[in-house]
């Protein structure tokens, strides 16, 4: 259990914040040698949507962030790689570290909550258990509460399918325990119902060389002379970032009644991480305001977004296609008042470095004061 500090609740919200539960590796497998070295796998859970959705509606920036490893998946739950840890399939034990930290923030209701490093443990008796690091933050900071693997959901398991030696789990069902509701200032009373978790383990990677016969001997050099070498690289995880190519967008002057234009400057996402894990690239932009008050709404603001996926000059990795999507058109008066896509790549083809932009259209509402409007438009990257 973790260690607590400050006070266990806060009246912040109404509504339930989902904490999902990792799997136990239990039922009747293949046996495997025992125990195995985690060497890959993942945990995909996402908390709870009704409580992502009530975050994503605040004014957090971002609402919900990912970090240190995890990403967002394109349904809108969360990724944690593997970190280490060992499972034996056949006994159904297991002890597999996840890494990574989620953000849930929402300043008008004076609430941050941190999730980080789930740790999924497998007592093997056909329950388990998923630890993780909380932290809390309330009320202007009067309510403060941190935890280190803490237990903060069980989880009711089924067996595993085994492939080549790794073991995954889907659409498992959670629940939230009383240390859980502890750590989350009592938002959800222990026993509440979380989103189904997919949870995979698989070994660690070994580099067979083929062996050499001593009795053999080396066949005579041909008087030129050869060699060889063998060249290793290895390729580390990266982050999944995303830069501009300029901070400013100058629309064209228009008169009420009329629409003002111009284009978004260029964006980057990389997705280095090498998972393939996907990403969704969404904007929103403020009301449009000008000096003495007058103000244009957000929602008049519109976009037909472009996207294609970068060309780097290197040959792709194989068997690995790299795709990238515009988001759909937005038309001015029903825009980007609301949250709205401007590119996205699914899983499986994300990596890699893509371009995405839109075409702007602001209309100016027949009742608009003249004066020079501005607004901030926030691309946000899970």
């Amino acid at each position: 259990m973790g260690t607590s500090h400050g006070s266990h609740r806060a009246a912040l919200w109404t509504g339930a914040l989902a904490l999902g539960a990792a799997t136990a590796l239990v039922g009747a497998v293949p046996a495997l040698a025992a125990p195995v070295a985690v060497g890959g796998g993942s945990l995909d859970w996402g908390f709870k949507a009704s409580f992502r959705a009530y975050v994503s509606s605040g004014n957090g920036n971002p609402p919900i962030a990912t970090k240190d490893g995890a990403s967002r998946n394109a349904d809108g739950t969360f990724d944690f790689p593997s970190a280490g840890g060992t499972y034996d399939a056949a006994a159904g034990t297991a002890k597999v570290n996840y890494g990574g930290t989620v953000v849930f923030s929402h300043p008008a209701h004076m609430f941050e909550i941190t999730l980080a490093n789930p740790t999924l443990v497998v007592d093997g008796d056909g329950t388990g258990s998923l630890l993780a690091d909380v932290d809390l933050v309330a009320n202007g900071g009067s309510t403060e509460q941190h935890l280190d693997q803490a237990e903060i959901a069980t989880v009711a398991t089924t067996a595993p399918a085994v492939t080549d030696g790794a073991v995954s789990f889907s659409n498992l069902a959670a629940t939230l325990t009383s240390a859980g509701a502890s750590a989350f200032a009592g938002f959800y009373p222990a026993g509440s119902a979380l989103d189904p978790i997919t949870a995979s383990a698989s070994p660690t990677a070994t580099d067979p060389t083929d062996p050499t016969d001593p009795t053999d001997p080396e066949e005579p050099g041909n008087g030129n002379g050869s060699a060889s070498q063998k060249i290793t690289a290895a390729v580390t995880g990266g982050a999944l970032t995303l830069t501009s190519s300029g901070s400013t967008v100058s629309l064209s002057a228009a008169t009420p009644g009329q629409t003002a234009t111009g284009n978004l400057n260029a964006v980057t996402v990389s997705d280095l991480r090498g998972t393939n894990a996907g990403w969704d690239l969404v904007g929103q932009v403020t009301d449009f305001t000008a000096t003495g008050g007058a103000s244009i709404p957000a929602a008049n603001l519109g976009w037909t977004p472009v996207a294609a996926v970068a060309n780097t000059g290197l040959v792709s990795a194989k068997g690995v296609t790299s795709a990238v999507v515009p988001g759909g058109p937005v038309a001015a008066g029903t825009g980007l008042g609301t949250s709205h896509t401007l590119c996205k790549a699914g899983t499986g083809s994300s990596l890699g470095s893509s371009t995405c932009g839109a075409a702007l259209s602001l209309g100016i509402p027949e009742s608009s004061a003249a004066g020079e409007y501005s607004a901030v438009l926030t691309l946000t990257l899970a």
